[in-house]
């Protein structure tokens, strides 16, 4: 870091294999400890689930909800 010069290092996990670094935040305490906060960005497989029932619900005042099928 520039401003900085050297900084320790505690990692306490690794960057998974296939994440991108997007972006990182350094705050520093009132005691003078530096943190780095790490934003990463990774591609997620969307599996597509079959819908078996659907249940409708509406806000009733007497009670707290009423259902579609008459709960």
């Amino acid at each position: 870091l520039p401003k900085l010069k050297m900084v320790k290092l505690k990692q306490h996990r690794e960057i998974p294999p296939k994440h991108i670094i997007k972006s990182c935040t350094i705050s520093m305490t009132p005691t003078g400890k530096y943190y780095v906060s790490v934003l990463t960005e990774y591609e997620k497989e969307i599996v597509q689930k079959e819908v078996q029932s659907v249940v409708g619900l509406d806000f009733a005042m007497a009670e707290l909800y009423v259902s579609s099928e008459d709960e």
